[in-house]
């Protein structure tokens, strides 16, 4: 499992798998995610026991507390000397209380989001005197659900007696509805396309610091209000790195979603590509060749999915009826419909032309010096050959290096300027910023000598 104990979380207890009870051991590790079910069975037989993947494996522990492992699927069987039986489960998820499979509301309380939201209960613009108010929710009706966005607070202060140091807490925390009874995984399915848009948001990681399921026919009635069970809810999503971006770096926050800016129309579209995206800081160690081949990948996808239902002759049509009346259409229709993309076997839209097409845009020269002078398109698509289809012939045109990382970034910006287009945010007087640092910074390192990137 895990070198380091703390770590993980283990619970002792009783298992059922068929019409066996038996002991074993559930360990959660919190930094990759993983869930396990381990169970030593002394036997003198080889008849097993159920190993059915998919299954649930529902148990109660040492605690008294009953808990059900869905999604199961056994990754280890071994029988030694015909003396024990050794079992290893891996479970998508854990729900803590009697075996139930559906429910009205997830709660999820999340790691990195707060600033994202603007939601904060903390008013510190009287420092150095600090109050406390309500916040209002946010609410939006997304696949399905209410999605509710507000914050948890944990406030030490409250507490009575006072400690010397005490600590204050909060976090975003979503909350997804829904009247119709549904299993974890509706939820789950939610909750993911969330984060992942708050992950590309803030060009970080978002983690899910604790969660609840909620059925609405589980509560104790207070007078007039509904206190409602909460059962503790476990699934295997890892705890990733937070790297700590500023506010002042992010694509968009909450309150720019709201109106025409929702974006469940596109979300489900998007999937793909954001998890493309994510993957430049999901997994910091990945070589600087495969962060390159995911984000021209996402391009690819993006471009695919959102731009002429990805049929050669509407992008051709387009083509002509964009730019065909401009004095520099000759230039366009270049970089735009190249002797590949104009071969009549070539039945697809190719990479060059995508990025291409990507770069001009609606043509109002954001990213202009990335087609007028050059074409950083064809350098990129011929890197992605040199990567992907390897030959001896191809290596003098691929960028490595530096200039391999330098243009991860500039992509990467393309990338965050058309998804935030479409989901009708308008990101162009930040993304300009940042060429311009990149075209400064650029210049300072040829002033000093180091010339142009390898």
């Amino acid at each position: 499992m895990s070198k380091d104990k703390d770590d993980e979380i283990h619970f002792l207890g009783e298992f059922c798998l068929g019409n066996n009870t038996m002991q074993g051991e559930l360990i959660h590790n919190k930094s990759t995610g993983a869930i396990y079910l381990s169970i030593r069975r002394e036997t003198h037989t080889l008849d097993g026991v159920p190993v059915d993947n998919g299954s649930v494996i529902t148990g109660k522990l040492q605690s008294g507390a009953p808990v059900s492992l869905y999604n199961c699927r056994c990754v280890r069987n071994h029988t030694q000397y015909l003396a024990y039986q050794d079992l290893l489960f891996r479970s998508s998820h854990i729900v803590f209380g009697e075996p139930q499979s559906t429910f009205n509301q997830l709660v999820c309380v999340l790691e990195n989001g707060l600033q994202w939201g603007g939601l904060s209960q903390i008013d510190i613009s009287g420092l150095p005197a600090v109050n406390f108010k309500p916040v209002e929710e946010r609410v939006f009706h997304w696949f399905g659900a209410k999605t509710s966005f507000s914050t948890t607070l944990e406030n030490d202060l409250y507490r009575f007696p006072r400690f010397e140091e005490s600590r204050v807490t909060e976090r975003l925390t979503v909350t997804i509805d829904s009247e119709e009874k549904r299993e974890p995984a509706f939820f789950m399915a939610v909750r993911d396309k969330i984060i992942s848009l708050i992950s590309f948001a803030i060009k970080d990681n978002v983690n899910i610091e604790e969660q609840f399921l909620v059925d609405y026919d589980e509560y104790e009635l207070i007078g007039d209000y509904k206190n409602y069970t909460r059962r503790s809810f476990i699934s295997s999503e890892p705890h990733s790195a937070i790297l700590g971006r500023t506010y002042y770096d992010y694509n968009f926050t909450l309150k720019q979603i709201s109106g025409d800016n929702d974006p469940q129309a596109c979300l489900e579209k998007l999937e793909p590509v954001l998890n493309l995206y994510l993957s430049l800081f999901k997994y910091p160690n990945m070589p600087p060749e495969m962060v390159f081949l995911n984000i021209v990948q996402a391009l690819e996808t993006f471009h695919s999915r959102f731009f002429y239902d990805d049929r050669k002759e509407n992008y051709v049509r387009s083509v002509y009826e964009r730019f065909s009346g401009l004095q520099n259409f000759e230039k366009l229709k270049g970089l735009l419909l190249n002797d590949t993309q104009m071969d009549e076997n070539c039945r697809y839209i190719i990479l060059t032309s995508r990025l291409n097409d990507l770069f001009i845009g609606a043509y109002n020269g954001l990213f202009g010096e990335f087609y007028l002078d050059g074409n950083f398109a064809q350098t990129v698509a011929d890197t992605r050959h040199y990567y992907t289809h390897y030959s001896k012939s191809k290596e003098a045109k691929a960028l490595r290096g530096y200039a391999l990382l330098d243009a991860v970034f500039v992509l990467r910006l393309l990338l965050e300027y058309h998804i935030c287009r479409v989901l009708n945010i308008d990101i162009s007087e930040a993304t300009r910023r940042q060429l311009m640092g990149r075209r400064i910074s650029r210049s300072e390192s040829r002033g000093n000598g180091s010339g142009e990137a390898p």
